[in-house]
């Protein structure tokens, strides 16, 4: 087994990777209106309006849907925004102090076109719907119930406590083994976060786990465009799967191969430094060799 990280823009490595090659995708991508700042220009998530974060995230999948098998599944983790915010995009509201100290470094950012103050824009649903408008079918919605809220209490509202997993399939029939483990009996996954801190938005462990065990058979090859912290290629090599991870951010691309590394001491060793792909090719024109983790012999864990 091996896990693979390449560096670039995931429009331009998936370009790059043959039909028909990985079994499963298993990520989450930016949530639109740039609630979390990855680093990097040109990242996703900092489309002006709902619908641009759309449409360019139906083109992501639609080569995501090209690489996997004719019996494939994708497993999407994303989260519903409001249309306004004070985490980004310029402009100001007034001199309330709710905002004071993230409009002071970001700017608030007004509602796009079409929604008002408050509105939720339900762009998750937008997204699952889109995809199943281009040719996915979707399978299953499935509620991440998070055991505290991922915000502050607010006075006219409830507080956000959970995300959305999307289940999708290539066909109609599709690779799918059920567990024999509860949470197989429901919709509602109940898991808490394991972030050590080093990434805004890193995959739980337990997420990624549920996912492969059903999607990507042992031996088989998982597949993540946005890798971030590398928690989906860890998991696959804990569970004797391979992966091939997309990450934009060379620090991020570096963290997760550290991580994954630093996962298995006596099994999994660097071969290479992530390098650039697609956008940020040479100026030469060459596509470099992507960063790998040597074969593994992880048998017995999380079985």
């Amino acid at each position: 087994m091996s896990v693979r990280i390449l560096h670039g823009d995931c429009r331009d490595v998936l370009k790059t990777l043959p039909d028909a090659s990985v079994q499963c995708c298993v990520t989450s991508p930016p949530y639109w209106g740039g609630l979390r700042d990855y680093g990097h220009d040109g990242q996703l998530g900092m489309e002006r309006e709902p619908a641009e974060y759309v449409g360019t995230m139906v083109d992501v999948f639609r080569d995501v849907r090209r690489v996997l098998l004719p019996t494939g599944t994708l497993w999407l983790n994303v989260g519903d925004v409001y249309a306004a915010s004070g985490k980004g995009g310029g402009g100001n509201r007034g001199d309330r102090k709710a905002w004071e100290t993230v409009a002071g470094r970001n700017g608030f950012r007004m509602p796009p076109p079409g929604f008002k103050m408050k509105d939720l824009t339900l762009v998750a649903f937008a997204l699952a719907d889109a995809l199943r408008r281009d040719g996915w079918y979707l399978r299953s919605t499935i509620i991440w119930r998070k055991p505290s809220a991922v915000e502050p209490t607010r006075l006219d509202r409830p507080a956000v406590s959970h995300e959305y997993l999307f289940l999708l399939s290539v066909a109609e029939r599709y690779y799918a083994r059920p567990p024999a483990e509860v949470w197989w009996s429901h919709s509602v996954w109940d898991i808490r976060s394991d972030s050590d801190g080093n990434h805004p938005a890193a995959m739980p462990a337990e997420l990624a786990r549920r996912c492969l065990i059903v999607g990507c058979p042992e031996g088989g090859t998982a597949l993540d465009p946005f890798h971030g912290y590398g928690t989906v290629g860890m998991v696959a090599d804990r569970l004797q799967r391979s992966c091939i991870g997309i990450e934009l951010n060379p620090t991020y691309a570096d963290m997760a191969s550290r991580r994954i590394t630093g996962d298995a001491p006596l099994f999994a060793e660097v071969a290479c430094s992530a390098t650039a792909i697609g956008r940020e090719r040479s100026a030469s024109g060459s596509t470099p060799a992507p960063c790998s983790i040597a074969p593994t012999n992880r048998a017995g864990q999380w079985t």
